[in-house]
C-alpha cells in the first residue's frame, strides 16, 4: 500500500510543478539603476508568455501590460519582447510579475535616475590623475600616493630629439598607467562638448574633487589633462605621440611603478587631435580665464600649421616599446576636425572646412574624428552656415536608422558589427550621436533610442548586470584596472564602464595571466566575463568613460530644463517629455459603452466600462 495518501500526492504534484514552473521562470533584463518618471520607460522579457503585472512596495498591482511582438536579437541569439511600463510614473521600487512569478523585484523609478552615474563617470578622472596624491577627503577608501612625480622625462629615439624635456599631469588612459594624445583627443572634446552644450546645469553640478580656482568641476578635471597636453607640444608646434614606460607594469599602484617614462614617437594624428582639442578649449575656458585661453588656441593654431605641412605622418610603436599603440592609417578624418574645430574658433578662412555628406564612418571613436567636425558644425550653425545643413542630414540619416533599430529586439542600437573591442563605448557614442540628431531636429524617437543606450549599459543586457562598476544590482568587481587590482580595496573604484562584450579573445592564452577561453557558448554579445585577466573585455578607459559621462549628464541637464544654445525649441524638458502621438494597431471597437476621457492627477486615462487604460491601451489597475 503507498505510504501516501491522495492528498499527500496532490501537494507533492503542486509543489513539483511550482518548482518547475520556477525553473522556467521568464526572464526580464531592466535598467538597473533606474527610470525616470517623466521618460518612456521599457524592459526586455525572455521566454516569457502572457500579460506582466508592475506590481509597487505594498504589493498592489498598479499596471497589466501586454509585451510587444517578439522579434530576435542577432547579437544573442535571443527571441525577446519588449514590455512598455510608462503608464508608471511614481517614484518607488516595484516589482515584475508574470503568471503569478515575480521575475524581479529592483525595478526603480526616480526623478533624477542618472545624476549619481554621471557624476561617478566625471570623477573617475580624479582618480586617474597622474602626478598628484589622491587625499582621503576627496577620494574616500581609494585614496592613494602620488604616481609619476617625476617631471623630467626622456626622449624615446622614435621623437628625433634627444635629452630629456619636462612632462607631468594628465590622466592615466585605461587599467595601465600610460598617458596618450590620441586616445586624449576624443575624450576631452567629448567632455568639452558636455559642458559647452549645457554650461548653466555644469556650473554648479559637483562631485568633491579638489578646486582649481573659479573654474566648475567639469572644467577644473578637464584642465588637469588639457595641461598635460600642452606639455607634450615641440618647439615647432609637433605635438608627440604618448608618455609611458617601455612596457606595460605588473599590478601595482602608480607609486610604485617605477620605471622608466619616455616621451614616444610623433605624428599626424596626435597633432591634429590636439589642434582641433585645444581649439574647443579656446571658446570653453575664455569667460573663466583668458590667458589661458588665449594659450590654447596659439597652441591649436602651431600644431596644425605643422599638421597641415604633414598630413600623413603615421605613428608606428617603436620595436622596443610595448606600451598603447593607438597608431591610425587614415588621418584625413583629424584634418576635418583641426580645421572645424579651429574655423568656429577663429573664423579664419584658411580653417574652412567642407563636409563630405557622403562619409560613412561618422560615430566618433578615437581612430575616427570625422564625426566630431560633423558635431561642431551642428553645434555651431551661425559660424558654419551651409555646413550645419549638411552636418543635420548626416546625422538624421543615421540617426533614423539607430533609433529604428532601437525598436526591436533588446531595445538597443547595437548590431552584430558593433561587438568590437570597447563595444560598451561604441553603444556609448551613439548614444550621444543620437542625441545631437535630438537637439538639431527635436524628435522625440531620438532622445528616445539616446536613453535606451543608457538602459542598457545600466543592465537591459542579455548579461543582465550594469557595466559600470558601484551601479545597479550586479555590476563588474574584478575590471582590468591595476589601482583596482593593488589597492587592497574590495570594490573598485566607481563609475567605471568596462569595455563589455566582444567575442575576438585577444586575452585567451596559456599564460599565467592570461584568460581561459570564456567564449565558449556564447554570442557577440555574450562573450564577457568579469575577470581582472580580461583586457579584452573587463578593461576600462578614459575614452570608454566619455561618452557615458555625457550621455548620463545630458539626459540629466535636459530634463532639469537646460538645452544646447543651439538646438530647436522644445528639447529642454524641464521634468515632463512630450506627450506622443498613439495609434492603435487594431481596429476600434464598434461597441457602444461610454468611453469617456478622464484626468486624475495630472494624468490622462481613458475609461470604459469601469476599467482606466493609458493612452496605449494598457490597463491601468
Amino acid at each position: 500500500m503507498s505510504k501516501f495518501g491522495l492528498k499527500q500526492h496532490i501537494s507533492i504534484a503542486v509543489a513539483a510543478f511550482s518548482l518547475a514552473s520556477s525553473a522556467f521562470a521568464a526572464t526580464a533584463y531592466i535598467n538597473q539603476v533606474g527610470y525616470r518618471t517623466t521618460d518612456p520607460k521599457e524592459f526586455t522579457l525572455f521566454e516569457g508568455s502572457g500579460d506582466v503585472e508592475i506590481v509597487d512596495a505594498t504589493g498592489k498591482s498598479v499596471l497589466t501590460v501586454t509585451p510587444k511582438a517578439a522579434s530576435e536579437w542577432k547579437p544573442s541569439g535571443q527571441t525577446v519582447q519588449l514590455v512598455d511600463f510608462s503608464a508608471v510614473t511614481a517614484p518607488g521600487t516595484y516589482s515584475i510579475k508574470q503568471g503569478g512569478q515575480v521575475l524581479r523585484n529592483d525595478l526603480k523609478i526616480a526623478d533624477k535616475p542618472f545624476e549619481d552615474v554621471a557624476k561617478a563617470a566625471l570623477k573617475w578622472y580624479y582618480y586617474q590623475r597622474a602626478s598628484i596624491a589622491l587625499e582621503e577627503q576627496y577620494a574616500g577608501q581609494w585614496a592613494r600616493a602620488a604616481g609619476h612625480t617625476n617631471e623630467t622625462v626622456d626622449f624615446h629615439k622614435s621623437t628625433g630629439a634627444t635629452g630629456t624635456m619636462t612632462s607631468s599631469k594628465g590622466w592615466y588612459d585605461a587599467g595601465d598607467y600610460g598617458r596618450y594624445i590620441v586616445n586624449s583627443g576624443v575624450t576631452t572634446y567629448t567632455l568639452l562638448s558636455l559642458y559647452e552644450h549645457f554650461p548653466d546645469y555644469f556650473k554648479t553640478l559637483k562631485w568633491n574633487i579638489p578646486a582649481e580656482g573659479n573654474l566648475p568641476d567639469l572644467l577644473a578635471e578637464i584642465k588637469w589633462n588639457l595641461d598635460w597636453m600642452l606639455t607634450m607640444q615641440a618647439e615647432d608646434g609637433m605635438v608627440y605621440h604618448k608618455l609611458t614606460t617601455l612596457q606595460f607594469p605588473g599590478d601595482i599602484m602608480p607609486a610604485d611603478d617605477k620605471a622608466k617614462l619616455y616621451v614616444v614617437g610623433k605624428g599626424s594624428a596626435a597633432t591634429l587631435d590636439f589642434a582641433g582639442v585645444m581649439a574647443a578649449a579656446y571658446r570653453v575656458y575664455k569667460p573663466f580665464d583668458e590667458a589661458y585661453a588665449n594659450k590654447c588656441l596659439e597652441a591649436a593654431k602651431k600644431a596644425y600649421a605643422w599638421g597641415a605641412a604633414n598630413p600623413n605622418m603615421m605613428f608606428n610603436n617603436p620595436r622596443d616599446v610595448g606600451s598603447g599603440t593607438y597608431s591610425d592609417g587614415k588621418l584625413d578624418d583629424e584634418m576635418m576636425f583641426a580645421r572645424m574645430e579651429l574655423f568656429i574658433s577663429t573664423g579664419e578662412e584658411s580653417y574652412k572646412p567642407t563636409l563630405n555628406g557622403n562619409e560613412m564612418s561618422i560615430v566618433p571613436a578615437w581612430p575616427e574624428m570625422y564625426g566630431l567636425a560633423v558635431y561642431g558644425a551642428a553645434s555651431h550653425p551661425k559660424e558654419t552656415g551651409a555646413e550645419a545643413a549638411t552636418a543635420k542630414t548626416m546625422l538624421t540619416d543615421f540617426a533614423n536608422e539607430f533609433a529604428y533599430g532601437a525598436t526591436k529586439g533588446f531595445g538597443v542600437v547595437m548590431s552584430n558589427e558593433d561587438f568590437v573591442w570597447g563595444s560598451n563605448s561604441v553603444a556609448g557614442n551613439q548614444g550621444v550621436f543620437l542625441l545631437h540628431a535630438y537637439y538639431v531636429t527635436g524628435e522625440q524617437k531620438y532622445y528616445e533610442a539616446a536613453k535606451k543606450v543608457l538602459d542598457y549599459l545600466l543592465g537591459k543586457n542579455p548579461l543582465d548586470m550594469s557595466f559600470v562598476t558601484g551601479f545597479g544590482t550586479k555590476s563588474p568587481m574584478l575590471p582590468h584596472h591595476r589601482p583596482s587590482t593593488a589597492d587592497g580595496v574590495e570594490p573598485p573604484v566607481p563609475g567605471m564602464l568596462v569595455g563589455g562584450p566582444q567575442p575576438g579573445g585577444e586575452d585567451i592564452g596559456r599564460e599565467t595571466w592570461m584568460c581561459k577561453d570564456y567564449r565558449t557558448g556564447k554570442t557577440n554579445a555574450t562573450s564577457y566575463i568579469d575577470d581582472r585577466c580580461s583586457y579584452a573585455t573587463n578593461e576600462v578607459a578614459i575614452n570608454w568613460n566619455a561618452p557615458l559621462a555625457y550621455l548620463a549628464g545630458a539626459l540629466e541637464a535636459l530634463n532639469a530644463g537646460y538645452a544646447p544654445s543651439f538646438a530647436v525649441d522644445g528639447v529642454a524638458k524641464g521634468g515632463t517629455s512630450a506627450l506622443k502621438p498613439f495609434s492603435s494597431r487594431t481596429p476600434v471597437s464598434t461597441n457602444k459603452a461610454a468611453v469617456r476621457l478622464r484626468f486624475a492627477d495630472q494624468k490622462v486615462f481613458v475609461e470604459k466600462n469601469g476599467k482606466r487604460f493609458d493612452l496605449k491601451g494598457h490597463r491601468i489597475k
